[in-house]
């Protein structure tokens, strides 16, 4: 960032998406973007408002630096002479200019979307075909509430950042709860709230492996009878936490020697199940649990 006593820079960020569906994830986002003013004075334009004409729109675009896609289950307002939507055309106007890019679309599995903010017909076409272009070329992130979709952009974008010359200092990231000890913190108090959060952190393999019981796994939509745990120090933290894996990551997890220290990247799960106790007054009766943990989604060797 600028030096001491100068003015901060000037890095104008579009942030492209529908607008009725998605005005509570505007909201959190915008208020994202304007807590991040200890790094950059952003200009946060948003597209596809309603009665935006489509040149000014595409004009926003290209006077930024940095563009944030986000999408949910809605194509959006179509131009009459191309077709395609106004967050559609505004995301190739970004890639024309080079813009660099944040994709973040709804997580279909885990986020509900009411009846009338789902596409059908031609536009679910349209849009599907869209995402998956998008997941083609870019790594995307896949929300669930505007909390969430919040923290992504607050981990992200620093990195995008300087990658158009802007150096952050720890100092200026203060006020992004990007410091892993707080976050895990919170999601102790509030795994709910903090849930689908991932945080990096270097730890050190301590512990045996051994499976994640059905029940567990079933409400944090883990593979049942591929999962597995095991305990890993965490020394900046202060604490061992129990992780979990699946798939190809849980292979490394399983081979690996006790004393191997890595950076893991770790997500927040919360889920709830179903459990049934049997009385002899009253018969079964079904009892809500929940479930939290630590999915280790990548380990990072650099």
């Amino acid at each position: 960032m600028s030096e001491i006593g100068k003015p901060k820079q000037h890095i104008p960020i579009f942030v492209s998406s529908t607008y009725e569906d998605l005005k509570d994830y505007r909201v959190s986002v915008q208020q994202t973007l304007t807590r991040l003013e200890t790094i950059v004075r952003g200009m946060e334009y948003f597209g596809s408002k309603p009665g935006s004409p489509l040149e000014e729109c595409l004009k926003a675009v290209r006077s930024c630096k940095i563009y944030i896609g986000i999408f949910s289950m809605r194509y959006g307002s179509l131009d009459e002479k191309s077709g395609k939507s106004m967050a559609h055309l505004e995301y190739e106007e970004a890639q024309k200019y080079g813009l660099p890019t944040l994709i973040y679309l709804i997580d279909e599995e885990k986020q509900p979307v009411i009846p009338k903010f789902v596409d059908t017909g031609e536009d679910a076409i349209k849009l599907q075909e869209l995402k998956n272009d998008l997941k083609k070329r870019f790594t995307v992130s896949f929300f669930t509430t505007p909390e969430h979709l919040s923290r992504m952009i607050s981990q992200d974008l620093p990195e995008v950042l300087t990658t158009i010359g802007i150096t952050i200092s720890k100092e200026e990231t203060v006020g992004t709860e990007l410091d892993p000890a707080k976050l895990i913190a919170k999601f102790e108090v509030r795994p709910k709230k903090y849930a689908e959060t991932e945080i990096i952190v270097e730890g050190q393999i301590r512990g045996g492996v051994s499976r994640v019981m059905t029940e567990d796994a079933s409400a944090l939509n883990l593979t049942v009878g591929d999962a597995i745990k095991r305990t890993v120090d965490f020394p900046s933290i202060g604490k061992a936490i129990s992780i979990v894996a699946e798939g190809k990551i849980a292979d490394w997890l399983e081979d690996a020697e006790v004393g191997t220290t890595k950076k893991f990247k770790l997500r927040f799960l919360f889920g709830t199940y179903t459990r049934v106790d049997w009385t002899e007054e009253e018969g079964p009766i079904a009892i809500l649990e929940s479930e939290s943990g630590y999915k280790l989604m990548e380990i990072i060797d650099g």
